[in-house]
């Protein structure tokens, strides 16, 4: 997750922080640049999400990831009679589920 974030310049803090002052009305009366100096003196960064795009080759392994799901839905049940438990123990750090996400499955 952390590759995908993209840190904010100083002054631009402000433009990625959604309807600041409306939450906090106290903060009408200070400027922009007065509050872009406060972050800059507190140590305060920001991280907005960059946007990544799927590789090419990556997107001709979405017709198999859909078999593979449907194949994985098809296959709970029978799961379910060999192992007792309804679903998979797939975890964060998995390598199809990293699939998925990658594909945007997930």
């Amino acid at each position: 997750m952390y590759r995908k974030l993209k840190r904010t310049w100083s002054h631009n803090d402000l433009n990625y922080i959604p309807n600041l002052k409306k939450v906090f009305p106290e903060l009408k009366q200070i400027g922009s640049e007065e509050m872009a100096d406060r972050f800059i003196k507190l140590g305060l960064d920001f991280y907005t999400e960059e946007k990544t795009s799927v590789p090419l080759w990556l997107r001709f392994t979405m017709p198999f990831a859909l078999i593979v799901m449907l194949l994985m839905f098809i296959g709970v049940p029978i799961n379910f009679l060999c192992t007792g438990q309804w679903g998979y123990s797939l975890g964060k750090k998995n390598r199809l589920m990293n699939w998925f996400r990658s594909v945007r499955l997930q």
